[in-house]
């Protein structure tokens, strides 16, 4: 709810105003992770009535796993140099990490 934010901006602003003069993002987002359960406890909670509303209304819920992801493709000059690197079964070759000791 808004009255819940403005809560939570206010007791932000405090520390903010605490830590003037100073680098303070890292500050205010462990604070904000060490007060959560204060900034949250008159948080109403309306998991029940938001379930009922999409079913009611027969939207279809599209999980975001189903997206399929696009393989990142390699030109024709990518690929050749790929391969002129490994063998043929895609492996780097015996001792391609070894340091020259007698140069």
């Amino acid at each position: 709810s808004s009255a819940i934010k403005r809560s939570i901006l206010d007791k932000l602003m405090v520390e903010v105003e605490a830590n003037l003069g100073t680098a303070m993002t890292y500050t205010l987002f462990e604070y904000a992770k060490d007060n959560k359960e204060v900034f949250m406890e008159n948080q109403p909670v309306n998991t029940v009535t938001s379930v009922s509303n999409s079913i009611a209304t027969g939207t279809p819920d599209v999980p975001a796993s189903k997206k399929k992801d696009k393989k990142e493709q390699l030109s024709k000059t990518q690929k050749r140099k790929l391969a002129d690197k490994t063998d043929n079964k895609g492996e780097l070759p015996r001792g391609w990490n070894w340091v020259d000791v007698i140069k």
